[in-house]
């Protein structure tokens, strides 16, 4: 006969609760300094929640190079980017944060201009506090020339804009609101330029900042709908004090990882976001293992002193939560280790998750119980009637 393969060899008897109230001081610090981070240093959001833009570029020959593509884009100085294999191996989609208004977008400009236009051209801004710019061109143009010159740039301007006659100085009068929206087409000519020798663009996409507020407050939203409904199915499912002391566990879990992205500056993007979601699910699957022993041996062991109870079922849990842990832990690592830069912010904060998720579940969800004071008298009768029928 074959013998069980057991994690523990030894009789286990662990006296895990004993140190529940260093645990809880330490974990509502670790909440604290998060919250004080995320109103005071603040996250550090990504294009998906800032705005940006989005080039999808496809490899006239072979395979995307993403590190060669990245280190191409990144030295245009347009800010933070990011890159993606997009459907097939020979496509890349490269996204460029939001651009500014403002001296760094008109050399841009001038770069874009000298390229496509000629080298004698100058772009500099107009007057302090405007979003003008002044072009200037080797030789004078007359306003059918300017509207296409201008449009290299991808400014389309109004006849009232253009000069009367050949000259060869013009000013575009914009606010700087309107210059900031031109700035995106700036950013998109001085990437196309970088690579349309290797690359062909098949297309391009601006993601405004109304668009990356809509998407943080539906991210706001998701955690806590996620948050609410894992709370009352531990609620219907258990008792009231499982329900409550579960979501407290969940909330240390999401506020901590959110304090990991603000401590480390990660890009805090959607796959962040999927991340916290992740992360609350991966704690609750652990909590729910443990809370349904606890109270099998509530009704097995009436008499026992709660925190007595609550040590046996962790011991007896302990085995599958580390087997579990150390399972995820260990493909988590693979990601961070070898997944590169565009799933850095995903796997480190899964990484932290399945650490915390498991500590969560014995010193905080386990500990909240105790405080809650939960007695074998409160577990519903109709439950009691179920066990006593499949028995």
């Amino acid at each position: 006969m074959w013998k069980p393969v057991r994690l523990f060899w030894f009789k286990r008897k662990f006296d895990f609760l004993q140190y529940r109230k260093p645990a809880l001081i330490i974990s509502s610090l670790i909440n604290i300094a998060a919250l004080i981070g995320i109103f005071t240093a603040g996250l550090n959001f990504g294009i998906d929640f800032r705005g940006g833009i989005a080039i999808q570029a496809k490899a006239r020959n072979g395979v995307a190079q993403l590190d060669a593509l990245r280190a191409t884009v990144g030295a245009l100085n347009v800010g933070e980017v990011a890159l993606q294999e997009f459907g097939d191996p020979s496509t890349a989609l490269i996204r460029v944060q939001r651009q500014d208004a403002g001296a760094q977008c008109v050399a841009g400009a001038q770069r874009v201009m000298q390229r496509r236009a000629g080298a004698d051209w100058r772009v500099v801004p107009g007057a302090a506090g405007t979003g003008d710019v002044q072009f200037t061109a080797p030789s004078a143009l007359d306003s059918t020339s300017w509207r296409d010159a201008v449009s290299h740039v991808g400014l389309t301007v109004q006849e009232r804009q253009l000069p009367r006659g050949a000259i060869a100085t013009a000013k575009i009068d914009m606010t700087v609101e309107q210059q900031a929206e031109w700035c995106q087409q700036v950013a998109i000519k001085l990437v196309e330029d970088a690579i349309g020798a290797n690359y062909e663009i098949r297309g391009t996409e601006s993601v405004g900042p109304k668009i990356g507020d809509e998407l943080m407050v539906s991210g706001i939203w998701a955690v806590l709908a996620t948050m609410a409904a894992i709370a009352l199915y531990v609620w219907f499912r258990f008792e009231w004090q499982f329900g409550v002391a579960a979501l407290i566990a969940m909330l240390h879990d999401v506020l901590s990882t959110i304090g990991l992205f603000v401590l480390l500056q990660l890009d805090f993007n959607l796959a962040a976001l999927a991340a916290v979601l992740t992360v609350a699910g991966y704690s609750i699957n652990d909590t729910v293992v443990i809370f349904d022993r606890v109270r099998e041996n509530m009704r097995r062991y009436k008499k026992l002193p709660l925190i007595e109870l609550l040590n046996i079922s962790l011991n007896e849990t302990m085995a599958r939560t580390l087997m579990t842990s150390a399972t995820v832990f260990v493909a988590i690592l693979a990601l961070v280790l070898f997944g590169g830069p565009v799933l850095e912010s995903f796997s480190v904060a899964m990484l932290w998750g399945v650490i915390v998720g498991a500590y969560s579940s014995i010193w905080i969800a386990c500990a909240a119980l105790v405080y809650l004071n939960l007695r074998p008298d409160q577990l519903r009768p109709a439950d009691d009637e179920a066990a006593k029928a499949k028995a």
